[in-house]
């Protein structure tokens, strides 16, 4: 899942939501630079998150799977809950 990510201009701050010729269309700041290491963050960001759920994955199958189901169905909505709250403001 992307990153919802706003972009600002690096000069006036006004947030763009189209960048026609990599210009933003308050100032007419030369954009591109900025926007490309935007996106260069967010795709950092998301291979971490990428990486951390699989560990946490891991992690939980391996100790709910001595779990009964009625356990392992409370460890698993804990860490949905969890994961929710962590990364709430991410996506």
């Amino acid at each position: 899942m992307p990153v919802a990510q706003k972009f600002h201009c690096p000069e006036c701050g006004v947030e763009m939501k189209r960048r026609p010729g990599g210009k933003c269309p308050e100032c007419s700041a030369d954009v591109r630079e900025h926007v490309q290491e935007e996106r260069d963050r967010e795709e950092q960001i998301e291979k971490v998150v990428a990486v951390i759920s699989t560990v946490l994955v891991l992690a939980l199958s391996l100790f709910a799977g001595g779990c009964s189901i009625v356990e392992g169905f409370v460890v698993y909505a804990i860490a949905g809950v969890a994961v929710w709250y962590w990364g709430r403001g991410t996506f």
